[in-house]
C-alpha cells in the first residue's frame, strides 16, 4: 500500500536533460520537466521554440540525442510509438489527423485503441462508441464515414479518438484552436473529466486565456530551452507574454531590454496615432488603451477622461442595437463592418462605417481596433439620389396620368355647361355649379401633376433672390401678423444672382411659406438666411428656411417631398403636392433642396443654386 502511495504522489513523465538535433540543428538542449498526474500544463512560446518537438519526443516519434525519460517511475530505454502507445500516450497532432477517412466514427475509434481490433465485431465497436458519445452528450452519428464529415468535425472526431483510448498523458498541440466555439466547449468540459479521473494533459497553444482558464502550471520554452515551469496564478499575463514572445533585443540584459521595449511600444504608438483614421485601440477586456488624435479631434475626445474607461462609456446615447453590435465583434474577436448606422460617440451624431479589427501576435490575441468612419455627408447625397430617381419615376406616371385625365375632364366640363344653359331648372343648376366646382378641383390637381413633372424651363432670367425673398415678404406679411408668425429675414449684402424664371422661385417661396404657416396654426417664428457657398470652387448660393414648427414625423424628413405625402393628418384641403413641385422647380435649374428636424422644435430647408455672378461680401440683418 506504501509502494501505491508513493506512485500516486510520484511525476507521471519526468525529462531529464534531454536533448535534440535535426542534423546540424540544435532544436531542444537540456530539457527537464515533470509532469504530475491529474494536472492540466500549458507549454507556450513562440513559433520554432521546441513545443512540438518535445511533444514529439514524448509520444515516442522522435527519439533525443540524449537524456532520461521516466514514465510512471520505470526508465524507458527505447521510447517508440508503440510503448508509449501501451504507456498511454495520446498525442492531436498540430497539422495531421489520424483518422482513416475511409473507415466509419466507430471503426476510427476502435482502430489503435482496442486490442485484438480485427477480432471484434462491428456490433461491438458500434455499441462502444455509441456508449462513449452518449456518456459526454456528444450528437454524432457513429456510422459517419470521416471523409463525409466537415474540416472541422473531422479535427473534433480526432481529438475524441485518442480520449476514447483512455489515456494517461494527453497531448494537445494546438488543436483547441481549429474547433468551432460548440466543439471547443465540449473538449474543455471532457477535459476537467479526464484531470478528474487522474489524466495528466499536456496543453501546447498560443491562446493565453486558455492557459488562464484550464491549466494548473504552465512551462515558456524558448530557444529549445525550458525558462520557467510554475503555477499559472504565480504569473500575470504581461510577463508570460514578454517571456514568452518579446524578440526586442539580442541583448541579456533586462534593463536594456525593457527599455528597448518600452520604446518599440513609443513607436507603433506613434504611427497609430498619427494615423489620418478615427481609430480607438481596445485590451482583452474592451478597455480603451489608445485613442489616435484625428479621433480625439473630430469627437472632441481632449478634454475627456477615456484612458482604461470601457468602450461602452463613448457609445452611451447610440442605438442599443448598435451597441450590443459593436460588443458582440469585441468579445468574439471578429473583424466586422457595419455600414451607415446612426452613431453616438462622446454625444455626437454621425452616420458612420464602424470596422472592428482583432489585433494577434502571431496566435496570441491582444485587443481590438476600432475604426469609425463618418460619411454623415456620403449618407445625404446618396439620399438625396434616390429621392431624385423617386421623384424621376414619379414624374413620368404623373405626366401620362394627367394626360389621360385631361382629356374626360374637358368633355365633362363642356357637357356640364351644356346642360347648365339648355336646363332652366334652379335646383338642377345647384347641382351642375357643385359638380363643376368638384371638376375644377380635379383641374387644379391635374395642373400640379403636370406641373410636377413639367421639366422644361420657362422663361428664364437672372434674378436676385434677396429682393425676391423681400417681395414674397411683402406680400405675405399681412397673413403673418394675423397668424400670429414672426419672420426674421437675414440677406446677405451683396447680390446673389440666379438664373431662372421668377415666377417659378415664387412658386417654390411660397410653397415654404405655406407649409410652415400649416404646421404652427398657434403661432410662431420663421428664419430666413441667404448666403454664398463654394464647392470645389464654384460659387452656389443657399436659402436656410427655417421654422419653430413640429418638425417632420417621419423617420426620413426627404419624404416630404413625395407627391401627395403629407404629415398634417385631418387637413383636406392639402393634397400633399406643394412640396414635390418645388422640388421639381428647383431640379430643374441645377439646385438641390434638403430638410432636416432640428432639435425638438422645427425643421429646416437648404436650398442651393448655382451662382450666376460671384460677388464677394457680407450679411446684414434685417427683421419683419
Amino acid at each position: 500500500m506504501e509502494s501505491q502511495r508513493l506512485n500516486k504522489s510520484a511525476p507521471l513523465l519526468t525529462l531529464t536533460k534531454v536533448r535534440l538535433n535535426y542534423g546540424t540543428l540544435r532544436v531542444l538542449e537540456q530539457i527537464d520537466l515533470s509532469l504530475e498526474r491529474a494536472k492540466v500544463y500549458a507549454l507556450v512560446g513562440e513559433h520554432g521554440a521546441g513545443k512540438s518537438s518535445l511533444a514529439r519526443i514524448i509520444s515516442g516519434l522522435v527519439k533525443p540525442q540524449a537524456g532520461q525519460i521516466m514514465f510512471d517511475g520505470k526508465t524507458c530505454q527505447s521510447l517508440n510509438l508503440k510503448t508509449a502507445l501501451e504507456l498511454g500516450v495520446e498525442m492531436v497532432h498540430q497539422h495531421t489527423l489520424s483518422l482513416n477517412p475511409y473507415f466509419s466514427i466507430a471503426e476510427n475509434f476502435a482502430l489503435d485503441s482496442t486490442p485484438n481490433y480485427k477480432l471484434r465485431s462491428r456490433k461491438k465497436n458500434l455499441t462502444a462508441a455509441r456508449e462513449f458519445l452518449a456518456q459526454y452528450e456528444i450528437d454524432l452519428d457513429p456510422t459517419m464515414l470521416v471523409k463525409n464529415l466537415t474540416a472541422v468535425d473531422q479535427i473534433f472526431v480526432d481529438i475524441l479518438k485518442h480520449i476514447y483510448a483512455r489515456p494517461k498523458l494527453f497531448i494537445l498541440d494546438e488543436a483547441l484552436e481549429k474547433l468551432t466555439a460548440p466543439a471547443f466547449q465540449k473538449i474543455i468540459a471532457i477535459l476537467k473529466t479526464l484531470q478528474q479521473a487522474e489524466v495528466t494533459i499536456l496543453l501546447i497553444t498560443h491562446r493565453i486565456d486558455d492557459i488562464y482558464n484550464l491549466a494548473d502550471k504552465v512551462s515558456i520554452i524558448k530557444h529549445g530551452a525550458i525558462l520557467v515551469t510554475d503555477d499559472v496564478k504565480n504569473i500575470d499575463k504581461i510577463n508570460l507574454i514578454k517571456m514568452a514572445y518579446t524578440q526586442v533585443s539580442n541583448d541579456p540584459s533586462a534593463d536594456d531590454l525593457n527599455e528597448e521595449f518600452y520604446h518599440l511600444l513609443k513607436y507603433n504608438e506613434a504611427i497609430l496615432r498619427n494615423l489620418p483614421v478615427n481609430l480607438i485601440v481596445t485590451d482583452q477586456e474592451q478597455r480603451i488603451k489608445l485613442v489616435n488624435d484625428s479621433c480625439e479631434q473630430n469627437f472632441n475626445l481632449a478634454q475627456t477622461s477615456y484612458l482604461n474607461a470601457p468602450v461602452e462609456r463613448l457609445l452611451a446615447g447610440t442605438n442599443q442595437d448598435i451597441a450590443d453590435f459593436i460588443d458582440a465583434a469585441l468579445i468574439g474577436k471578429e473583424e466586422k463592418t457595419l455600414y451607415q448606422i446612426p452613431l453616438t460617440f462622446n454625444q455626437i451624431k454621425v452616420m458612420s462605417n464602424v470596422r472592428t479589427f482583432p489585433i494577434y501576435d502571431g496566435a496570441f490575441f491582444i485587443g481590438n481596433i476600432i475604426i469609425i468612419e463618418d460619411v454623415t455627408e456620403y449618407d445625404r447625397l446618396q439620399k438625396q439620389v434616390i429621392l431624385s430617381e423617386k421623384l424621376a419615376s414619379v414624374g413620368l406616371l404623373a405626366a401620362g396620368v394627367a394626360h389621360e385625365i385631361n382629356n374626360p375632364l374637358e368633355i365633362i366640363y363642356t357637357y356640364l355647361s351644356y346642360m347648365k344653359y339648355r336646363f332652366r331648372i334652379p335646383e338642377f343648376h345647384e347641382a351642375l355649379d357643385t359638380l363643376h366646382e368638384q371638376v375644377a378641383d380635379i383641374a387644379s390637381i391635374v395642373s400640379n401633376l403636370q406641373s410636377f413633372s413639367d421639366h422644361t424651363r420657362g422663361a428664364i432670367e437672372e434674378i436676385e433672390l434677396n429682393d425676391t425673398i423681400r417681395a414674397m415678404l411683402n406680400l405675405i406679411q399681412h397673413n403673418a401678423k394675423h397668424k400670429q408668425i414672426n419672420i426674421r429675414f437675414e440677406p446677405y449684402q451683396q447680390e446673389l444672382l440666379i438664373k431662372a424664371n421668377k415666377h417659378e422661385i415664387k412658386q417654390v417661396l411660397l410653397n415654404l411659406f405655406k407649409n410652415s404657416f400649416e404646421a404652427m396654426p398657434a403661432g410662431g417664428e420663421i428664419f430666413i438666411t441667404t448666403r454664398q457657398q463654394l464647392e470645389d470652387g464654384l460659387p452656389f448660393v443657399q436659402i436656410l428656411f427655417q421654422d419653430t414648427g413640429p418638425g417632420i414625423c417621419d423617420d426620413n424628413p426627404n419624404n416630404i417631398f413625395l407627391p401627395f405625402y403629407s404629415t398634417k393628418k385631418g387637413a383636406e384641403q392639402n393634397m400633399g403636392l406643394g412640396l414635390s413641385v418645388s422640388y421639381g422647380i428647383v431640379k430643374k435649374y441645377h439646385g438641390t433642396i434638403t430638410v432636416e428636424n432640428i432639435g425638438e422644435a422645427g425643421c429646416q430647408f437648404l436650398i442651393q443654386f448655382p451662382q450666376a455672378r460671384f460677388i464677394e461680401g457680407e450679411k446684414k440683418s434685417s427683421e419683419l
